[in-house]
């Protein structure tokens, strides 16, 4: 087995993320015709107990997640989050506190810790009713993976069921296409998802990384099974409003999709973890701009932060719910799942968007992975 983790960190390197390899450059401001634009009305104040719809096929029953999803990448991998078994306690700590207080929804893929994640996820929710959680993994499809060759349009089936024995689950909640790295065509693709949808292996199926022209094609290649697409996952943030300006959160609004942003602190640094002395591991490639580049967006964050008695991710996830996206955000401490329910239950006002929009940062998209 490809050691799958190892090849995701190389690609990052490479040029996934924003601004890596061929994308490294100063963070580029949105154009101020945006500020205050695309902002959820006031009464979109979602709860920690509140869900959203993600669309099924007839019969299927639609899925209903929390209004946060936490990234468990981090979780069993060492390539880029350095995860230990010693961490385990204070993972498990964390998802209790976030379960308990309604958040359900756990976001994974095949290769986040070469599988690990998946295993640590099954035992996070043993023995929990499984209509109480929802649980999200990814296949990555990829020219160095014979299956795509020999079994082009089967290899979704078979590497989620794969999946499903590492969590020890019947099915999974959605089932994404990882990124747009496939050799197979949508249509064959979509062939593969729909199999996994009727042979009851995942009740919801959906991408991740795709711009508008893809989505709308994957969109209407599955509806000849008569399958819809409930999501588009994209990285999304203060310090990458791309899929905003570009129009990818409106396509997913238009076609009664959700859309997910995943990066939602931008790997810590919209947290106040990190300073210009203390910067983030190289290994956090997501809107990986120099500390120093983003002091006026960190300053005005944080100045948002202490008059609303709240912490900076708060404050960050918040903005992105304000903004229609259902935020993915790792969560590895209670401290920082407390955060993540700390951002639900209340709004940030029109005057505070336009601050932030003010020292947004547009990010760019990438050929190899980030076309959305």
């Amino acid at each position: 087995m490809v050691v799958m983790d190892k090849v995701l960190q190389t690609g990052l390197t490479l040029g996934m993320s924003s601004t890596s390899g061929f994308h490294t450059g100063k963070p580029k401001p949105v154009t101020r015709s945006l500020d205050g634009q695309n902002i959820m009305p006031p009464t979109y104040c979602p709860s920690a107990k509140d869900r959203v719809s993600f669309p099924a096929p007839n019969g299927k029953g639609k899925v209903n997640a929390s209004y946060i999803c936490i990234g468990g990448w981090s979780w069993g991998d060492s390539a880029t989050w350095n995860y230990k078994e010693e961490e385990w306690p204070a993972v498990q700590a964390a998802w209790r506190e976030l379960y308990d207080a309604g958040i359900n929804f756990i976001d994974t893929a095949q290769v986040y810790g070469n599988g690990e994640s998946e295993r640590l996820i099954g035992k996070l929710v043993k023995g929990l009713p499984r209509d109480s959680y929802v649980i999200q993994t990814k296949w990555l499809g990829t020219a160095m993976d014979v299956k795509n060759y020999v079994h082009a349009s089967d290899a979704p089936y078979k590497t989620l069921k794969a999946s499903l024995e590492r969590l020890e689950l019947d099915y999974v909640d959605i089932y994404l296409v990882h990124g747009p790295t496939h050799p197979q065509s949508i249509k064959t693709v979509a062939e593969g998802l729909a199999k996994c949808v009727n042979e009851g292996l995942t009740r919801a199926v959906g991408v991740a990384n795709y711009p508008n022209e893809k989505v709308l094609e994957m969109k209407e290649e599955l509806a000849k099974y008569n399958i819809p697409l409930a999501t588009n996952q994209c990285e999304y943030s203060i310090l990458r409003r791309w899929p905003e300006v570009h129009g990818e959160i409106r396509t997913c609004s238009d076609n009664g999709m959700v859309f997910q942003g995943y990066s939602a602190i931008a790997n810590g640094r919209l947290s106040g973890k990190y300073t210009v002395e203390n910067p983030p591991p190289k290994t956090y490639r997501f809107s990986s701009y120099p500390m120093e580049d983003i002091q006026e967006t960190l300053a005005v964050l944080e100045k948002i932060a202490k008059s609303r008695g709240k912490a900076m991710a708060s404050v960050a996830l918040n903005y992105n719910i304000s903004k229609g996206v259902l935020p993915v955000v790792g969560i590895r401490k209670p401290e920082q799942a407390r955060q993540a329910i700390e951002a639900l239950g209340w709004r940030l006002s029109e005057e505070e968007m336009v601050e932030l929009d003010r020292v947004s940062v547009e990010g760019t998209k990438t050929v190899l992975w980030q076309q959305g």
